[in-house]
Formats: structure tokens, sequence, C-alpha cells
């Protein structure tokens, strides 16, 4: 049953339905507004009800690999069945974005039609319905806003003052735009031995073609000479990595770590086999030891830690030490 959302008395038959079935899976319902198909299922389908998040399409999924992509753990050999693009190609990749419309998009024309109906029917018209904004012209500057500090830790103040509401109204618009499916947000870790480290989460964009929409990034020349290109890369891989977990249906341990004083980070850090994973992420085609001096925070942290990886847009794989390797993009 797709877009189920819009059919709110089928759920009490729907129930009845499942309840006279002995096996598990037989009805899928689908729908584009996750918090309005959750709410209902959750009311009237309690206890009979699995979710699983789709996202925008992965690397592989576009490529139609997608069954062959597993949950992304740096591992001593990375393989991966993609074609590895130069950069130039990759931003082309980035700037087109990943949702299935934006794969038949055969120009710039094209695309910014397509992601301008995406803000307006889906961002602008059913997750202000959904908020009950009246101010759209706010909204609008809150996306942007958020589209521009993608990569960055949250600063609700900052968001706030940028879209000319309250502190309460940006906390309330954030958790509907990551209930929906538009924003990630990376947890960062801390524990009590250490009290420096930074506790707001990082925000990120699941689709890099409507970020790039949203800063005005209109071509892929425009991304190419993007001042913060960087930000732009270290969001497309943390949402692919994030994808690579959910769309195997596995629920990712991920987050980030950053030293309020000293500004040191670690920008992922994936919890997996009982092994902290530390990743750096460089728009870099020359990795080199230099980019992994940050990951000595986690020596006073008296974890388990695993295999690191460097990714970034290197020609072959590489190891940086004796536990961190370096690989492209294409290679998660």
């Amino acid at each position: 049953l797709d877009e189920v959302h819009r059919a709110q008395e089928l759920f009490l038959p729907l129930k009845a339905t499942i309840d006279a079935q002995t096996e598990t899976g037989v009805v899928w319902m689908t729908g584009s507004q996750r918090f309005r198909l959750m709410k209902n299922a959750s009311e009237s389908l309690v206890g009979r009800v699995v979710e699983f998040e789709l996202m925008p399409f992965s690397i592989y999924e576009a490529a139609g690999f997608g069954l062959e992509q597993k949950p992304y753990i740096p591992t001593e050999k990375p393989f991966s069945p993609l074609t590895k693009l130069d950069k130039k190609a990759t931003i082309k990749k980035m700037w087109q974005g990943l949702w299935p419309g934006a794969q038949r998009c055969e120009d710039a024309d094209d695309w910014a039609l397509f992601y301008r109906s995406i803000v307006q029917t889906y961002l602008e018209r059913d997750i202000r319905a959904e908020l009950n904004i009246e101010k759209l012209s706010a909204f609008q500057l809150f996306l942007k806003g958020l589209a521009l500090r993608s990569g960055q830790e949250l600063r609700i103040g900052v968001l706030a003052q940028m879209s000319g509401v309250s502190e309460p109204t940006i906390k309330r618009w954030l958790s509907v735009a990551e209930s929906s499916g538009i924003i990630y947000c990376l947890k960062p870790f801390y524990n009590n031995i250490n009290k420096q480290w930074v506790k707001s989460p990082k925000v990120y964009f699941t689709d890099i073609g409507l970020l790039c929409y949203l800063c005005g990034l209109h071509t892929p020349e425009d991304l190419e000479k993007y001042q913060d290109i960087g930000a732009i890369f270290e969001t497309f891989v943390v949402s692919e990595i994030v994808k690579s977990w959910v769309h195997n249906g596995k629920e990712a341990q991920l987050f980030f770590m950053r030293n309020s004083q000293t500004k040191e980070e670690i920008d992922l850090l994936i919890h997996a086999n009982n092994m902290y994973h530390p990743v750096e992420i460089k728009w870099s085609d020359n990795p080199t030891s230099s980019m992994l001096k940050n990951f000595s925070m986690l020596n006073d942290c008296h974890l388990p830690i695993g295999t690191g990886s460097v990714i970034c847009m290197t020609d072959k794989v590489r190891w940086l030490d004796d536990n961190v390797i370096a690989h492209n993009i294409w290679e998660i």
C-alpha cells in the first residue's frame, strides 16, 4: 500500500488483516510523509509494525549494485564494484544528487526544476503543513541556514538568528526535518573521563543535490569553485556511510568526537563488533600520516580501537600507519 498515510481509515482494517495472518511481512506500507505515517501506524498497529527507512539512493544503488553493499566498517582490504571517479566526475555526481528523479535530469535546468519541486511540494507544503508554519519566508531561511551549516556543529541560536524565529521553534523544525529524513544528526561521543568533549550534534543533509540547490550551487562548476567544498564532501561521505547501514536494515552506531578547548576533532567514530573505528574525511588525493593526529584523542578514553581509515580521493589504497588505511570514496 503506497502513500498509506493518506487513507487513515485503512489502519483498523489492516490491524484485523494482520492479526489473522500466521506469517510476517504480508502487508507492506510506504509513505513519503514519515512522521504522519508512523504516527498513524504506531497508534493503530502497536506491536505489529517494523519500520525500515528509505533514504535517497546510495552510490551503490545508483550504479545498480545495491545488493552488494555492506555496512561500512574500515577494513584492511576495501573492495567495491563501483567505478572509481576522478575529482571532476565526483563533483558532478555530488552536485547531481541521488534522489531517483535526479538521475533523469539531463542538464542544469532540469536539475533546478527537479529540486525546486522537491522544496516547494515536499519541504514547503508537507512539512510546513505539519508544523503549521505561517511565515514561509522564515522557514525558507531556516532551510538555507541549515544547508550552509551542513557538516558543522548544531547551533540553535545561530539558526534562530538567521531565520528570525525563536529557539524553541528551531528545535521543533529540526525535529521534523530529521524525522522526515532530510537531515541526519551525528551524535557526539563523550564520557565522564574528559569533560572537554563537545556535546552538541553535527548536522548533515542526506542528499548532496538538495544541499547544493539550497546553497545556490546550480552547476557542477559552482560546486567546484565553492570555498567550503570540503564540508560538502564530508556530508557526501557521512551520508553514504549512513545509507550503507540503514539500507541493510541495521542501526548505525556513529559518532564524532571534538575537544571544545583545543578544537581537535575526529570526523567519524564507528562502533561495530565491540570496537571503535576512527575515520577522517578529506577532499584530498594525497593522504598523509599527519591527517591522523587527532586519532590520539582516543588514547585517553580507554576504548577498544579497531582499524581506522582516511576516506579521500586517493587513486590507490595505502597504509598511513599500522592500523589506519587510506582509500577512495568510491571504495567504501
